[in-house]
């Protein structure tokens, strides 16, 4: 674990932001950090994408926020039809897209090369599966308006997160918070910490702020049986530590055999998502609010559901 993960850990949240906040307003004042005008960058949003096999929800995403970004950059690692689609989408709504294909691997190295191809001010970092609500946009444009352009910025807001299918969420971890917008600095670097990548901001120079509200919605883990099994495995062939020591087809063949008696991956999809959904709780609309707009267009166009 590095020392800024630890010491995150020992304050929380709230003290980790006053201690930030403290630090950067005295950097700030003393002027002994190049202000943020100094970078050579557009004032605009950069949506940073990186996707591998997200063809079930990429249109909705990219589409609920494209009258927030100014470009997407795109690292995409599928196999499927994703790059085909982000393709497709960018051409029929005339979205400035970036997009690089690489081979799969450490998503730090691939968050840090959608960093270094971007090309404005802010970064906003967009997975695959989040969809922004109707007022993200209006609410996010008129708070950066105000900000001082001169500091630097990591703006947090909950997600509303969304686990098995669309009705369900993880009673454990209802919401996810996290940094989803940011001022672009050369200083920032994502690094890989265990299983995760973090985003590495000098404590000189950026100002937290933190939204109550949610702004977006993550399904999290709303995918097909079998992709959703694979996740899993992935996960956990991570924490035995068993990258690069067989394949992740392999491991799952494996695993699926130990863990559920069959060497069927449909079979054991279904019996994985059965036991999984047991463990949910019910997404409750008077607690976080309706669906957005386009998720809910979109899956009773495509999948018949109504939300």
């Amino acid at each position: 674990m590095s020392l800024k993960v630890f010491v995150r850990k020992l304050l929380g949240r709230k003290l980790t932001f006053k201690l930030r906040n403290f630090v950067s307003e005295v950097a700030f004042r003393l002027n002994v950090i190049p202000p943020a005008t100094s970078i050579s960058r557009e004032n605009g949003i950069s949506a940073m994408v990186c996707t591998m096999n997200e063809e079930d929800w990429i249109e909705p995403s990219m589409l609920s926020i494209k009258d927030f970004v100014d470009e997407y950059v795109v690292i995409d690692s599928s196999s499927d039809r994703t790059p085909g689609i982000i393709r497709k989408i960018a051409e029929e709504h005339e979205l400035n897209l970036k997009m690089k294909r690489i081979p799969p691997g450490d998503l730090a190295k691939t968050r840090n090369l959608a960093l270094k191809l971007s090309n404005y001010k802010w970064i906003l970092i967009w997975d695959a599966d989040s969809i922004a609500k109707e007022n993200m946009s209006k609410y996010l444009k008129k708070l950066i308006d105000k900000l001082d352009p001169n500091r630097y910025y990591l703006i947090y807001w909950p997600q509303i997160c969304l686990d098995g299918d669309l009705f369900h969420q993880n009673p454990k971890m209802k919401l996810h918070v996290e940094h989803w917008l940011f001022t672009y600095s050369p200083k920032l670097k994502y690094q890989k910490v265990r299983h995760y990548e973090i985003l590495s901001a000098p404590l000189t120079y950026y100002k937290t702020i933190y939204i109550k509200k949610p702004l977006s919605f993550h399904l999290r883990t709303v995918r097909s049986p079998v992709r959703l099994l694979y996740k899993y495995l992935w996960y956990r062939m991570g924490k035995e530590k068993l990258d690069g020591k067989m394949t992740l087809d392999e491991y799952v063949n494996m695993k699926i055999k130990e863990l559920y008696g069959t060497s069927d991956i449909n079979e054991a999809a279904n019996i994985y998502f059965n036991e999984y959904i047991k463990t949910l709780h019910r997404y409750d609309k008077t607690v976080f609010g309706d669906y957005p707009r386009i998720l809910k267009e979109y899956v009773k166009r495509k999948y018949n559901i109504k939300l």
